[in-house]
């Protein structure tokens, strides 16, 4: 049930914006509270001149009584709506077409406070989801496909194997054991007697590989490989669906919204963005999320409407594993990388912080058009229910 007269996005905004100050004393609460208050306005201006400098040129106004009325539409969105001059951009706010939008978006940092209230609400715990090692204990005892782990490295000492662990697979992919965003994320191939860095060519033994992983907290896995059909929308890196699934109080899982993400470049961290349909239809890619973009850079490949393979087998294993596994479904939403092998969706990771901003760039749905708004209202409202 729903407040009389109060739209439900604007409602799951609003105690979103309470929650970012939650786990304070009162005192400090109200602090905070007259400092964001007094510095939101004077910070929005100053960004709002930020963001029409740096506006795509494509969306540049032609005149400056153009600029003018741009930048007065971004600040009155900022103070009455709460939208971040950031968005604003990325968003295309400015078009008449998506001012929907406004009132449908969730910005930042509301996402993040609200995924905190809620994810204290259900007592969950972090490391049963940042720390990869664990998230990779948590799949295999519960019998959901993920990549095999060959060496974990905590505090200066390799925690797994018992045995020293020297690697000889041919593909290895490393990264941080609680990072995120891809930090400490690497590729080393093998090349004779040593490795060759996928990216910058730095050439180490493995017992020099050990010595580094030794200085950091990580993860070793074997790299997987996309299905054959994947390869074309690649650079040769994988390609990653990122799944976002939610958990109603009932604790049935539901599906919330998909990103594939296809890498170009040969570099870590540059992907096309595109949306999938019910059949797993890549639709309307976008480099960076934001340039329309018909082809693959790197292959040439037309991506709109390639078809990814296993989308079925994929959606059902995310929806059982945040239902199924208790760790996982105390965490209300969470977003899941899913690889696609020759053999069928394999559990990459799962994060608390899902990228939000990048679900909702180009022709994205708006969050509070998904299934994320009446379930998290599902746990928020604890007023008594009808029977």
């Amino acid at each position: 049930m729903l407040w009389p007269g109060t739209h439900p996005v604007r409602r799951l905004r609003h105690l979103s914006r309470q929650a970012l100050f939650i786990g304070h004393p009162a005192w400090r609460r109200a602090l905070l509270l007259t400092i964001a208050t007094i510095a939101w306005p004077i910070g929005s201006v100053w960004e709002t001149a930020k963001q029409v400098r740096r506006l795509p040129k494509a969306d540049r106004p032609s005149r400056l009584w153009g600029h003018m009325r741009r930048a007065g539409h971004m600040l009155l969105l900022a103070w009455r709506d709460n939208v971040p001059p950031r968005n604003y951009v990325a968003y295309r706010l400015h078009d008449p077409a998506r001012r929907a939008w406004i009132d449908a978006g969730f910005y930042e940092p509301e996402v993040q406070a609200l995924m905190g209230r809620l994810n204290r609400l259900r007592e969950a715990r972090a490391d049963d989801v940042q720390d990869k090692a664990r998230f990779a204990d948590l799949c295999r005892a519960h019998g959901l496909p993920c990549i095999p782990t060959l060496a974990v490295f905590r505090s200066g000492a390799q925690a797994v194997p018992e045995t020293p662990f020297l690697p000889v697979q041919p593909d290895l992919w490393v990264k941080d054991l609680a990072g995120s965003r891809g930090s400490g994320a690497a590729r080393w191939l093998r090349d004779g007697e040593v490795y060759r860095h996928g990216w910058t060519g730095e050439v180490l033994l493995p017992s020099e590989l050990v010595a580094r992983w030794r200085g950091q907290d990580c993860i070793v896995q074997p790299c997987l490989h996309d299905h054959p059909s994947l390869k074309p929308c690649s650079d040769g890196s994988l390609v990653v669906l990122r799944v976002i699934t939610g958990v109603g109080r009932s604790g049935r899982a539901t599906l919330v919204d998909t990103l594939a993400q296809l890498p170009y470049g040969g570099t870590a961290g540059g992907h096309v963005f595109a949306t999938l349909g019910p059949d797993g239809d890549i639709r309307t890619p976008r480099l960076r999320g934001r340039h329309p973009i018909g082809r693959h850079p790197d292959s040439g490949a037309v991506l709109d409407g390639a078809t990814v393979p296993f989308w079925c087998e994929a959606r059902a294993l995310v929806l059982r594993a945040h239902a199924d596994v208790p760790e996982f479904a105390r965490f209300v939403f969470l977003g899941w990388d899913v690889a696609i092998t020759a053999e069928g969706p394999v559990l990459i990771e799962t994060n608390v912080g899902w990228s939000e901003f990048n679900h909702q760039l180009g022709e994205g749905l708006p969050l509070g058009l998904t299934a994320l708004t009446s379930i998290a209202l599902d746990h928020l409202d604890d007023r008594p229910r009808c029977a």
